[in-house]
Parts: C-alpha cells; sequence; structure tokens
C-alpha cells in the first residue's frame, strides 16, 4: 500500500468518529441553546409577575393594608389584579415546565428545579429545597418548599388557607368560589422577588453549562421514568376526583407534557447521536418509543381540555402504560451508557 493510500484508510478509519463527534457536540449546543431561550424568558416573564402582584399589592397599600375596606372599595380592580397575576403565573410556570425535564435531570443544576418546582419544605425528609425565603417585612422563611408549587400556586388560587386573609366574592359574581379572596400581599410579593431571583440565577448556571455526554444521559435516564409519578399526581387533582388540592392551576398533563417534551428533546439532540453510532436499530427503536410517549401524553391531555371526564382508574391505567413505556426507554438507554462508558451518578 502507497504511502497516500495508508493515509486515505486512515482518515476514512477516522471519518465516523469524527463524524459522531460533531454531531454530538453540535446536539449538546442545540440543547443549550434552547435552554437558555426558555430561562431568558423565565426571567422576562417572572419580572412580569412580580409586576402584577407589585400592582395587587398597590391597591391594598391605599387603603393602609386593610383588605375588606379594600375590597369593598375596589373590588372589580383587585379582581383584575389576581386575574392578572395568575396569567402571569401561568406563563412563567409553562416557561419552566419546557425546561424541566433538562434543569432537573443535569446533575449539577438539578438544585435549580427544587427551588422553582419540585422541591418540598423542611419538614418533609427527601428533596428539600434549600433556601431561604426573606419577605419584604424581613420574615426569613427557612426551607419553605418550591417557589411554583408549594408557595405560589396555592396561595395566588386561594387554596392555602392560612394565607388567605378574606375570603368572598371578589370577582363581583355573586357567589363566592372555593378559593376566591384576597391572599397575604408580604408572602406574595416575597414569593415573586423570590421567582425573580432564582429565575436569575438559574439563567446564569445555564450560560456558565458546559454540557457533555454524561449530562444528556442523566438527564433522560432520571427524568423520564418520573413520568408515572406525574400521572399519579394528575390522578389525585381535582381535574380527576373534584377534591381542591394541589396542582388546580391547571392540569398536571400539561407539565407532564413540557417535562416529557424536554427529555426527548435531549435524546433526539445530544443522547441519539451517540446511540446510532454504535447501535442505530437500538436508536429507532427509542426515537419511536419517545414518540409513542409524547403521543399518549398529547393525546390525553387532549381529551381532558375537549371536556372527557377521566376518572381514577383510567388515570392509572393510563398512567401504568406512560411508566411501561419510559422503563423500555430508560432500559434501553442504560444499555448503550454502558457500552459508551458512560459516568451516572449514584
Amino acid at each position: 500500500m502507497t504511502k497516500s493510500a495508508s493515509l486515505a484508510a486512515a482518515v476514512l478509519a477516522l471519518l465516523p468518529t469524527a463524524v459522531l463527534a460533531d454531531a454530538e457536540s453540535d446536539g449538546l449546543a442545540e440543547v443549550k441553546a434552547f435552554t437558555l431561550e426558555h430561562t431568558a424568558r423565565l426571567e422576562a416573564d417572572t419580572a412580569a409577575l412580580q409586576n402584577a402582584v407589585d400592582a395587587y399589592a398597590a391597591i391594598l397599600a391605599a387603603h393602609q393594608g386593610d383588605y375588606a375596606a379594600a375590597l369593598a372599595a375596589e373590588g372589580p380592580a383587585l379582581a383584575e389584579a389576581i386575574k392578572a397575576i395568575r396569567a402571569a403565573w401561568l406563563v412563567a410556570s409553562n416557561d419552566y415546565e419546557t425546561i424541566e425535564g433538562i434543569v432537573a435531570g443535569v446533575p449539577s443544576t438539578a438544585l435549580f428545579d427544587l427551588i422553582l418546582d419540585a422541591g418540598n419544605p423542611g419538614t418533609e425528609a427527601e428533596d428539600v429545597a434549600d433556601y431561604d425565603l426573606v419577605l419584604p417585612d424581613g420574615t426569613v422563611l427557612h426551607q419553605p418548599g418550591s417557589l411554583f408549587h408549594s408557595l405560589s400556586e396555592p396561595l395566588f388560587w386561594g387554596t392555602d388557607p392560612a394565607h388567605l386573609i378574606v375570603a368572598g366574592d371578589v370577582d363581583g359574581d355573586g357567589a363566592a368560589s372555593p378559593g376566591e379572596g384576597l391572599f397575604d400581599v408580604n408572602l406574595a410579593q416575597g414569593v415573586a422577588t423570590g421567582l425573580v431571583k432564582w429565575s436569575g440565577e438559574l439563567d446564569v448556571a445555564m450560560m456558565a453549562w458546559e454540557p457533555n455526554r454524561n449530562d444528556a444521559f442523566a438527564a433522560v435516564v432520571t427524568m423520564t421514568p418520573t413520568v408515572g409519578d406525574y400521572f399519579g399526581e394528575w390522578k389525585e387533582s381535582q381535574f380527576i376526583n373534584g377534591k381542591i388540592g394541589a396542582f388546580v392551576a391547571q392540569s398536571r398533563l400539561v407539565d407532564v407534557s413540557g417535562i416529557m417534551g424536554g427529555c426527548k428533546r435531549m435524546y433526539f439532540s445530544a443522547v441519539s447521536p451517540v446511540v446510532a453510532a454504535g447501535d442505530p436499530e437500538m436508536d429507532a427503536t427509542i426515537r419511536a418509543a419517545f414518540d409513542e410517549l409524547l403521543a399518549l401524553v398529547e393525546e390525553t391531555r387532549t381529551r381532558e381540555a375537549a371536556g372527557t371526564a377521566f376518572g381514577a382508574e383510567e388515570a392509572d391505567a393510563l398512567g401504568s402504560e406512560a411508566q411501561d413505556m419510559a422503563d423500555r426507554i430508560v432500559a434501553m438507554v442504560l444499555q448503550a451508557a454502558a457500552r459508551h462508558d458512560v459516568k451516572l451518578e449514584g
């Protein structure tokens, strides 16, 4: 073999590795860009939520903090202020849910998920959101739980009786709906400020993040199998059992769609190039399984939005079906991780 032929053979031998490296690198970069797009939105939309809360606070301040007097004098204005707060909350929360499957699955950023969305208060034994929240009056809440679901959602929707200061007909329709009333402005402003602060810190952390293969695999195998838990929370919510509790702002299925969509994005963009290089058939199977899982979630969500009343038994069956799909995905991804010497924590 001539020297030039030997060189050509060497180049051809290296080409698949180079192509893999480029595809994987591009995929990781795409995931980071997608995440940063949404952390930027999250910063802007939590700031909008803070402005909405401040408008509510201004009405109460005009009545020297007398909630009953404010309600009697400016019920319609307060109703509009609460409506604006809830609308802004939904936008900000959905910003985060879109990237939760990535943020919560990457070891170096998982703590932000506990603080913003999924963490328990310090009274619980595990998954505690380890931060303090300082309120405008100087009160410090130690490990109070996640900002979105432990604190602000039950506050803004009136399902936290400890902070519903005046219950009553705010919107003037002649009836006081469950949770309707005026909530604690001190806690509301503290939570809104906390959301702005931690959204900003998440954005900084994601800008500094240097995604790698271990992160990509970890996110997929950590977050994909949580789908069954989310279906369980959906089953226990008012959207199934009719009882007011957690997750009252919108169906938990909206969150499931965002979280599993993030898992799928991480696999398709950053993990698939690695798996396909060694086993294209397995990669095709995993991709099809992700498509099937997301189709199940979206179909269920569409049916619910169209008015289908799901019972607990059907919710259980759908959750089990989704969990089976997720478990099959994770089993295959773990096989691929072992083949490629991926280091997974825990």
